[in-house]
């Protein structure tokens, strides 16, 4: 498997004015397991790119980590609902293989259950590439998850390259998808998250993010779309990619 590119330190008298993120080399993904801590968290953060790689036959299973019951402030019956809204955006994006973990919304901990389910996806599936939110995301849930998700990989050795989508916060990107053509199939997808779309505008908020990180794939044109990610490999550690969104010197 072709081994992804990375940001290097720089090692002149001066680091470089702006470091852009990298195309996301996407073709290098063999099996690739995703994690949702809630219902329309896959389509906003990465929906492009599992649309792209159901498109060209690369195995993909979603895992849904929280019932979805919006932690008290939904109906008694929308953790079901929202399941199934989940379901019914992965048929848009193409993808069949998905797994409910069942953990209250709102109620993650960084800990063993938490880190035990998502090892045990791990061990089932043997991805190379595991894509999780952000371990600096503005919502508890999803930093839990990331952290769990970061844990469990160094746990297993198929598991090659972690990339963080962005979803309640924008990322120091390290790599770029073009989205462009995929778009609308991300917010087809968004589309059936009714729930979460009667709460708060997302699709406008999704929207406008990949037309911002569409001013960073290459060659941008007008009405381009991205997707931003954040990508750390097996033999840096996982750790945060030297060069990315931090000053010079910082310490992981």
């Amino acid at each position: 498997m072709a081994k992804p590119e990375v940001h290097r330190r720089y090692r002149g008298a001066r680091p470089p004015l702006c470091v852009l993120p990298l195309p996301l080399p996407w073709q290098a993904a063999a099996r690739v397991l995703a994690f949702a801590p809630h219902p329309d968290d896959e389509s906003i953060g990465c929906g492009g790119l599992l649309a792209r790689l159901v498109q060209a036959g690369v195995p993909v299973r979603v895992v849904l980590v929280t019932d979805g019951s919006g932690a008290g402030g939904l109906p008694p019956s929308a953790g079901h609902v929202r399941q199934q809204e989940f379901r019914r955006a992965l048929s848009k994006l193409g993808v069949q293989d998905h797994g409910l973990l069942g953990f209250p919304d709102g109620g993650l901990m960084a800990g063993r259950a938490l880190f035990g389910a998502v090892a045990r996806e791990l061990r089932a599936f043997s991805p190379d590439w595991v894509l999780c939110p952000s371990a600096a995301d503005a919502h508890r849930d999803h930093r839990c998850v990331a952290q769990a998700v970061q844990r469990a990989a160094r746990a297993w050795p198929s598991v090659q390259q972690v990339l963080q989508y962005e979803t309640w916060g924008a990322l120091p990107a390290s790599h770029v998808l073009d989205i462009t053509d995929e778009l609308p199939l991300k917010l087809a997808a968004l589309a059936e998250h009714a729930t979460a779309l009667q709460q708060m505008d997302y699709a406008g908020a999704t929207t406008g993010l990949a037309h911002y990180r569409g001013l960073l794939v290459p060659s941008p044109r007008p009405g381009a779309a991205g997707e931003a990610y954040l990508c750390t490999r097996r033999d840096t550690g996982f750790r945060w990619p030297a060069g990315v969104g931090r000053p010079e010197g910082w310490r992981n």
